[in-house]
């Protein structure tokens, strides 16, 4: 697809900062447990503790777009991101690292709702802001993938000096990652059409009046909390399930996240240009449901077979898992933007955008409490809650949008 100057700016700090993200990921737990001295369990703990209490600063980010600007706003939190890259070099124990990773995590969440707000500003029409953000969706991974090989010269020379080198190169990306994004041409007045403009119930309730968004889209966050259960499906339960519930070979891990990857940069464009009008995008959602079912019928049918047939059955379950990640990210870009006021649209998106923070928070301890422990009925059970969750997700969606046009016409 044809980006715009501002699209091609977005994607570039995208790809840019994804850059550094896969050189942190890869290095930085040798960093901390060999040049730091901190254990793995502390690190992995400082980590978690973050991303709990980073959930609630998170919101700030949405809050500051809409008085700010998103544009000033998504480049502090990466210029935010950046130092606290830097700052890690100056780590000698655990409260250090707990205060820098406390910044660096609630940065990190931030970022996205702002990037929303911000595309939804750039690109006023709705089909192409969505297609751009499969395009930043794409680099992104793609940017995860070189930054990540890359963080092997450092931890092939495993010193010191070669980690804090790393540190610094991952603090000027996300630099690199700011000047891009202030570039980006965010008008004064957006353009954004009526319908997507205008809040639930138009007239009933201005929306400068609301602390939360309105309920249906309340509850569409809650839904969504669900249908990104991918993510830990994929992150959490398909290596514990391979290794601990299946007769499939170790390597196969590695060979499943390597097919996701590829195949959410391959699909992810294509899929993002089915998201057309408020109907067609809302029954996407059904269909996440119904094909994370499929997947974790597929994970089910691995436990219980030779070690032929459950690598069949895994990577089954995986190329469905990816579908229904790339037909999720499609439409809820859509939608969460669409379902938001215009003039509350930062605080919407990061409100939003709990739902994956908290999938990712909540989601590891929801499979290995209940889905793991419960074996192959567990993703029999797991199956049918993403079906109803998926119809009731398009049923809320549906209703918010038909509200939403009773109030100003429609320009799908």
């Amino acid at each position: 697809m044809k980006l715009t100057a501002g699209g091609r700016r977005l994607a570039a700090a995208a790809l840019v900062q994804s850059l550094g993200i896969g050189l942190f990921m890869a290095s930085s737990m040798a960093y901390f447990t060999r040049q730091v001295d901190l254990s793995a369990n502390q690190v992995a703990s400082g980590l978690a503790l973050a991303g709990v209490v980073a959930l609630g600063i998170s919101l700030l980010g949405g809050v500051l777009a809409d008085r700010y600007g998103a544009r000033r706003v998504l480049a502090a939190v990466y210029l935010g991101r950046g130092v606290c890259c830097a700052a890690y070099v100056f780590v000698t124990d655990f409260w250090q690292f707990m205060a820098v990773t406390l910044c660096a995590v609630a940065c990190d969440r931030a970022g996205p709702p702002v990037l929303q707000a911000l595309v939804a500003v750039a690109v006023p029409e709705r089909q192409e802001r969505t297609r751009l953000l499969a395009v930043v969706n794409v680099v992104r991974n793609c940017g995860l993938g070189v930054g990540a090989m890359a963080a092997g010269v450092a931890l092939a020379s495993d010193t010191q000096a070669a980690y804090r080198v790393t540190l610094v190169a991952i603090g000027l990306a996300f630099l690199g990652g700011a000047v891009l994004v202030l570039r980006v041409s965010e008008p004064a007045v957006s353009a954004v059409p009526a319908a997507e403009a205008a809040p639930e119930g138009a007239g009933e309730r201005p929306a400068k009046g609301r602390l939360l968004p309105d309920a249906r889209y309340l509850t569409l966050t809650g839904l969504n909390f669900l249908l990104f259960f991918f993510d830990t499906m994929l992150l959490v339960a398909m290596p514990v399930w391979i290794l601990e519930h299946t007769d499939a070979p170790r390597a196969t891990v590695s060979v499943l996240f390597a097919l996701n990857t590829a195949l959410v940069v391959v699909l992810q464009i294509p899929v993002s240009k089915l998201a057309t009008g408020q109907r067609r995008t809302t029954r996407m959602l059904t269909w996440t449901g119904a094909v994370l079912a499929v997947s974790s019928l597929c994970f089910a049918a691995s436990g219980s077979v030779a070690s032929g047939p459950a690598v069949a059955w895994l990577a089954a379950a995986v190329v469905t898992l990816s579908l229904a990640e790339v037909i999720a990210n499609s439409a809820v870009w859509d939608l969460s933007i669409a379902l938001a006021p215009e003039e509350q649209r930062g605080r919407y998106l990061s409100v939003f955008n709990l739902s994956v923070a908290g999938q990712r928070v909540l989601g590891p301890v929801m499979v290995t409490g209940l889905l793991l422990g419960s074996g192959s009925l567990g993703w029999v059970v797991a199956a049918a809650v993403l079906v109803v969750a998926g119809v009731a997700a398009e049923r809320v969606a549906r209703a918010a949008g038909e509200r939403m046009r009773a109030g100003a016409p429609v320009h799908a």
